[in-house]
């Protein structure tokens, strides 16, 4: 019952301070368009793949700059391959070149989302996220699991992008009764840089 009451306050307060708080227009003062970024999100345009991403690096994307949001430590402990470090509260002050595509990433992929709201009132428009972030990288790219029903073509590419991450796919098989399980296909996980 406390939480309803204060729900209900808090409404209540916003509410009246709604008409002193000033025209609601969908574009900020600094130029951030609302609607765009609201468009993005709905588009999904506004993140990548891990896969996507693993691509990009491996064929030398031009203009491609990766970026790891996470603390200095974190970063020592484990970065994808050409990531540079830069913690979100240093991102602000940093410097983004218009023909750059920006790729952010994190822990988990929350505070990527968030450095990219940031970035995008920034006024920084080629930017995106991975959303998972780098439980993604590892689910996608350093352990991917091969389709048992996927054409070859398509798992020889992603087991060959794995492996030049130093990955190891893993093949789904189907076992009897339906029960699908996974067997690893050899390799081991390391670094490797590009």
């Amino acid at each position: 019952m406390k939480l309803v009451r204060g729900l209900g306050i808090g409404a209540l307060a916003l509410g009246l301070v709604a008409p002193f708080a000033g025209s609601p227009s969908r574009t900020t003062q600094r130029g951030l368009d609302l609607d765009s970024i609201a468009r993005a999100i709905d588009e999904g345009s506004d993140h990548v793949s891990a896969r996507q991403l693993a691509e990009w690096i491996r064929d030398r994307r031009p203009g491609l700059r990766v970026i790891d949001v996470r603390s200095p430590a974190e970063f020592r402990d484990y970065a994808i391959p050409s990531a540079e470090n830069v913690p979100i509260d240093q991102l602000a002050r940093s410097h983004f070149a218009p023909d750059q595509t920006i790729v952010l990433y994190s822990q988990e992929g929350a505070h990527a989302a968030q450095a990219w709201v940031m970035l995008r009132s920034l006024g920084v428009i080629h930017a995106v996220f991975v959303p998972g972030g780098l439980a993604d990288w590892r689910e996608e790219v350093l352990s991917p699991l091969l389709p048992v029903n996927g054409s070859p073509t398509e798992r020889a590419r992603i087991a060959a992008l794995s492996h030049y991450f130093g990955g190891s796919p893993h093949i789904e098989a189907e076992q009897e009764g339906g029960v699908t399980g996974v067997t690893q296909t050899g390799g081991s996980l390391r670094r490797r840089g590009c």
